[in-house]
């Protein structure tokens, strides 16, 4: 038996894969933030290092129940609902001191 030496088959040269479209990064939580889902809006009230106090409802709902959850968990809800910034209103970030209460 003549021991033979097998050279690597080229590749047959495939067509080229359209780039994924890459949606902007999400920006850090922080306060007065709202965010636009499907049929949903989640306004950001207070971030804290572990935890986040938001509103989470229709856009023209009456009223609004305040909820709190881990901040990974809510940065991923809204990763995961493919959420977009409206607005960031810096005037309720401002207003509001790191214990979470309104400066007079």
């Amino acid at each position: 038996m003549s021991k033979t030496k097998l050279k690597p088959v080229a590749k047959a040269k495939s067509a080229a894969k359209p780039a994924p479209k890459r949606r902007a990064q999400l920006q850090p939580l922080e306060s007065g933030q709202v965010w636009r889902m499907a049929e949903l809006n989640l306004q950001v009230g207070l971030v804290g290092k572990l935890l986040v106090h938001y509103k989470l409802a229709a856009p023209n709902a009456v009223r609004v129940s305040n909820s709190v959850g881990g901040r990974a968990a809510v940065e991923k809800y809204l990763k995961t609902n493919k959420a977009v910034l409206v607005k960031t209103d810096k005037s309720v970030a401002l207003k509001l001191n790191k214990n979470g209460f309104v400066k007079a």
